[in-house]
C-alpha cells in the first residue's frame, strides 16, 4: 500500500487552489491530450466499428492523467495518502445500506427526468426564444447520447465484459480519487462540509458535459461525497460509482435502447403520479442517510478503542 507522511505545515501551494490546479491539469490532460491521442488512433467519429478502441484509449487516459496525476499530486503536495484518499475499510451492513441509498436515488433521478422534460416541452412551446436555446442543448445532448450508445454497443460477452471494465471499473476508481479523494478532501481543509459537497458535486456533474443531467448527477455526487464524509472511506463510493455504472451497461445489454441512456426521457405517467413518487423517494432517501449515520455512529467507538488497544 502506499504510504506517504503527514505534513500538513509544508503547504506547497493553499489547498483550495490545488484542488482547482488538479482539476485543471486533468481536465486538459484527459479531454484535449487524451482526446487528440484517440483522434489520432481513431478517429473523430465514434462508431460502433471504433468503439473498442475508444474505450481502451478513454481508460488508459483515465488511469494516467487522473488517476496516477491525482495521487503523485497527493504526494507532491500534501505528503499523505491515507487522509487525502480516505483508505478506511468498508463495512458490509454499512455497504448494503448505502447501496439501498444509491438504488433510491436512481429511481428518484429518473422521475425527475421525466418531470423536467415536461416542464422544458412547456417552455419551448411558450417561450419562443427559449426554445432556440433548448434546440441547441437537444442536439448537444443528442450527440452525447449517440457517441455514449455506440461506446456501449455490444455484439457478445468479450464485449459485455470490456465495456464493464472501460465504462464501470476504471471510471468508479479514476473519478472517485480525483472527486471524492483529493478535491473534496482539499476543500474540506479550508471550508464547511455543506459547502465543500456543494462545490464537489457541482463539479463532479459539470465534468460529465451532460446538459439535461446536470441536477441527477449533482445529487449523485453530493451523496458520494457524504457516505465519503460519513464512513471516512472512499471505497464505499468506489463501489457505489460501480454499481451505479454497472446496472445502467447492463440493462442496455438486454434492451439496446437509447431509453436506457437518455437524460430526456419522453413522458410516460400523469405528472401528479411522478410528484408523488419523487416526494416519497426523497423521504425514504432521508431516512435511509439516518440509518446509514446511525450505523456508522454505533461501530466509530469501537473501532476507536481497538485502534487504541493496538497501540503500544
Amino acid at each position: 500500500m502506499i504510504k506517504f507522511e503527514r505534513d500538513y505545515k509544508q503547504y506547497s501551494i493553499s489547498p483550495i487552489s490545488a484542488a482547482f490546479l488538479v482539476l485543471f491539469v486533468t481536465f486538459f490532460l484527459y479531454q484535449v491530450v487524451g482526446g487528440l491521442f484517440t483522434f489520432q488512433f481513431v478517429g473523430l467519429e465514434v462508431t460502433k466499428e471504433n468503439a473498442g478502441m475508444v474505450r481502451l484509449f478513454t481508460s488508459i487516459s483515465q488511469i494516467i492523467f487522473m488517476f496516477f496525476l491525482t495521487i503523485l499530486f497527493a504526494k507532491a503536495i500534501y505528503n499523505d495518502f491515507t487522509n487525502t484518499f480516505r483508505t478506511k475499510k468498508v463495512y458490509p451492513v454499512e455497504l448494503l445500506i448505502s447501496i439501498l441509498g444509491l438504488a433510491i436515488i436512481v429511481m428518484a433521478s429518473q422521475i425527475f427526468l421525466y418531470i423536467q422534460s415536461h416542464y422544458i416541452n412547456l417552455v419551448k412551446e411558450s417561450q419562443p426564444a427559449l426554445k432556440q436555446v433548448f434546440d441547441l442543448i437537444d442536439k448537444l445532448n443528442e450527440m452525447v447520447e449517440k457517441t455514449y450508445f455506440n461506446i456501449l454497443y455490444m455484439d457478445n460477452f468479450l464485449d459485455y465484459l470490456s465495456i464493464v471494465i472501460s465504462v464501470a471499473l476504471v471510471p468508479a476508481f479514476c473519478e472517485e480519487f480525483l472527486f471524492r479523494g483529493f478535491v473534496q478532501s482539499s476543500f474540506e481543509k479550508r471550508w464547511s462540509v455543506p459547502l465543500t459537497i456543494f462545490v464537489t458535486s457541482l463539479l463532479f456533474a459539470l465534468f460529465h458535459f451532460n446538459p439535461f443531467a446536470i441536477i441527477p448527477l449533482f445529487a449523485l455526487g453530493a451523496y458520494f461525497s457524504y457516505v465519503v464524509y460519513l464512513t471516512n472511506s472512499i471505497f464505499y463510493a468506489v463501489i457505489l460509482h460501480f454499481l451505479n455504472n454497472f446496472f445502467t451497461i447492463t440493462v442496455f445489454s438486454i434492451y439496446k435502447t437509447e431509453d436506457i441512456i437518455s437524460a430526456k426521457p419522453e413522458i410516460n405517467y400523469p405528472l401528479s403520479s411522478l410528484y408523488f413518487g419523487l416526494v416519497f423517494l426523497i423521504f425514504l432517501f432521508v431516512f435511509t442517510l439516518v440509518i446509514l449515520k446511525q450505523q456508522v455512529q454505533k461501530r466509530k467507538p469501537n473501532e476507536k478503542e481497538n485502534e487504541d488497544e493496538s497501540l503500544p
